[in-house]
């Protein structure tokens, strides 16, 4: 072999190393990407199903505050109740009104929480995306830029003008 083919060939075998550790790159960031989309999809339906137990909750309490406000309203008017237990009654509605104000208030703490994390991975998968398409088009440019003939090599360094013109 002639130096110049030997040179041709070492360089060919760099650009097919370079290419290799891209394309490895390329699958990590891809990798990464699917993963963060699952992520993000994990925290959505966390989201959604916090949001159902929310409204599952308050229409039982609503249900049971508008049963005993029936039943309540009932009794007043055939006079079973008195006083007292009018008083005791409304001891325990406001009981439950407290209860169902404290659970209101975790899962509206809940859904903060998994809004926030939900952004927090949105946004870092954006994040991601955008240096992935950066580095992307960093790559096709350096790519593109690189003359890979003999000239080119001579340029840099990589021939010394033996045979070539």
């Amino acid at each position: 072999y002639s130096p110049a083919k030997l040179v041709l060939a070492q360089h060919n075998i760099e650009l097919r190393r370079l290419l290799d550790e891209e394309q490895a790159a390329y699958k990590r960031k891809l990798q990464a990407y699917q993963e963060g989309q699952q992520r993000q999809a994990q925290l959505v339906q966390k989201l959604q199903a916090k949001v159902l137990q929310y409204k599952k909750k308050c229409g039982e309490v609503e249900q049971q505050l508008l049963e005993k406000a029936t039943e309540l309203e009932q009794e007043r008017l055939t006079g079973l109740m008195s006083p007292n237990e009018l008083e005791n009654v409304n001891s325990m509605l406001r009981e439950q009104l407290e209860q169902a104000n404290v659970a209101n208030a975790a899962l509206s703490e809940d859904i903060r929480k998994l809004t926030a994390d939900w952004t927090r991975a949105r946004d870092e998968l954006e994040q991601r995306e955008a240096e992935w398409r950066r580095e992307e088009e960093v790559g096709d440019v350096g790519l593109r830029g690189e003359n890979l003939g003999p000239r080119g090599m001579r340029r840099r360094g990589g021939l010394h003008g033996e045979g070539w013109g």
